[in-house]
């Protein structure tokens, strides 16, 4: 039986917010770091020992139960344009793709690159848009006896003090640390009058996006299911 969780994913894919509802639940697991239950990390997927953030997916033991969280295509894909350029610099290097110069073309392509390769690492995925109404299958692996109830009330908790990566200063948008580009890129998403859109997209690269949609749809549940 698996002993510890790893939760995988692509950045502002709500790792950290699933760390939030198993610390809830009593679980130390940790984000970007090792807990004593477990480690959730988009840095994961890259098959390093050290990442940018934390450990790289080498420091992944036989004793994980790998879980892959996807979010909405449209909103990750948005705010990744807002990653700084340390965590970009890791992707590229790490990545089994070339990386576009266009940021917003750039986040696509990272989007699919890396869940491709995470679902390839994991033996359970789901949605972070499924998490409000029922555990992830991943927690029976782990016997930790969590019901449904009691992981919608640790859900709420995690909710009314969620922090998808600011414990992280330099995910603030004003911040000294982080270079003016990164701070406008930050400030330009937070303030779009419009999501991102498929649209948008298409315009950038169409047979790109057909190929985001069609791996999305592919997940059990479908995509469609989940926005």
């Amino acid at each position: 039986m698996k002993k510890k969780i790893a939760v995988i994913g692509t950045g502002r894919s709500g790792t950290n917010f699933f760390a939030a509802v198993l610390s809830e639940l009593g679980k130390d697991v940790q984000h970007e770091k090792f807990g004593a239950d477990g480690i959730a990390s988009w840095c994961l997927v890259a098959d390093c020992d050290q990442a940018v953030y934390g450990p790289g997916g080498n420091s992944i033991t036989s004793d994980f139960a790998i879980g892959h969280q996807l979010r909405d295509p449209l909103k990750t894909i948005g705010s990744l344009t807002t990653f700084n350029k340390a965590s970009w610099k890791f992707i590229t290097a790490n990545s089994s793709v070339e990386m576009p110069r266009k940021i917003i073309h750039r986040a696509m392509r990272h989007w699919l690159d890396w869940n491709t390769r995470a679902g390839e690492k994991a033996s359970y995925t789901w949605w972070l848009e499924s998490l409000k109404e029922e555990a992830p299958a991943i927690l029976e692996t782990l016997d930790w006896g969590v019901s449904n109830e009691e992981w919608r009330s640790a859900y709420t908790r995690a909710r009314h003090g969620e922090n998808t990566g600011s414990d992280r200063s330099l995910n603030s948008i004003f911040n000294s640390k982080v270079g003016p580009i990164t701070q406008w890129r930050r400030f330009k998403h937070t303030n779009r009058s419009n999501p991102v859109s498929w649209d948008e997209l298409r315009a950038i690269d169409t047979v790109l996006t057909n190929e985001i949609f069609q791996y999305a749809s592919s997940m059990n549940p479908p995509y469609s299911l989940t926005s």
